[in-house]
């Protein structure tokens, strides 16, 4: 069931911002970093699409790999929690500019289940190291909202860095066929490195944006997956 709301949020977004101006086009990776956090059940899309595409040594050799990037501080939620209670935080999380393992001649080898972090990625202009990406406010909002959705729809489950999350996720069965490539101190490790993914406690969406934001959540939160209504689901209903 949540993988299938999932790619319903997937599907959902992508329709909605397919009329916004975009430089962004097939090859263009300069935003393809090591700086993709993801939930569980990402990660566990993820690891079902590398054993079907039986891609299983490629990852372990990727993820053998001394990671580049340094943990996030608190999840989307966490931060949301923390504006909406007023409280400051420091939420700001080391970047690098390391490039994402997964890219293949500028091409990403994940693409069928690359996480929402890499598919909110846009920019109105090419950008590039020296030229940060150019993305409307109400865009940012809207990314951020169905992000918080994401990580409400895995709460109680693995949340960090996506090399970090993907060898968290090895303990189970299904996936024993690339954690034997792994040691065990390396997924412990990863591990240790993840935080857990926290519950919706409101959106970030401003009053000048809202009436552009809530008809794309509430599309979401209408659409039904298996017969019952996404809100419902996320609800516990």
């Amino acid at each position: 069931m949540k993988q299938q709301i999932l790619f319903t949020l997937y599907d959902i977004f992508d329709q909605w911002n397919q009329g916004l101006a975009k430089a962004c086009k097939r090859g263009c990776s300069s935003c393809c970093t090591q700086n993709v956090t993801i939930t569980a059940v990402e990660g566990e899309a993820i690891l079902r699409y590398i054993l079907a595409e039986d891609m299983a040594f490629w990852l372990a050799e990727k993820l053998n790999s001394p990671p580049v990037h340094q943990a996030p501080k608190m999840t989307t939620n966490d931060f949301a929690a923390a504006c909406l209670e007023g409280r400051d935080v420091d939420h700001d999380t080391p970047h690098t500019a390391s490039t994402c393992p997964f890219l293949d001649k500028d091409q990403c080898t994940i693409y069928p289940v690359r996480p929402f972090s890499c598919r909110l990625f846009i920019s109105q202009k090419t950008c590039s190291a020296m030229h940060p990406a150019v993305v409307a406010d109400f865009y940012l909002e809207a990314a951020t909202a169905v992000t918080q959705i994401v990580e409400h729809l895995g709460q109680k489950e693995y949340w960090g860095n996506m090399l970090d999350v993907l060898p968290a996720l090895l303990d189970m069965s299904e996936f024993r066929e690339i954690a034997d490539h792994l040691s065990t101190t390396q997924i412990i490790q990863a591990r240790m490195r993840t935080l857990t993914a926290s519950p919706l406690p409101g959106f970030l969406v401003s009053a000048e944006h809202s009436d552009t934001v809530s008809p794309l959540l509430q599309q979401i939160f209408d659409a039904e997956v298996e017969g019952r209504r996404v809100e419902d689901v996320l609800n516990g209903k």
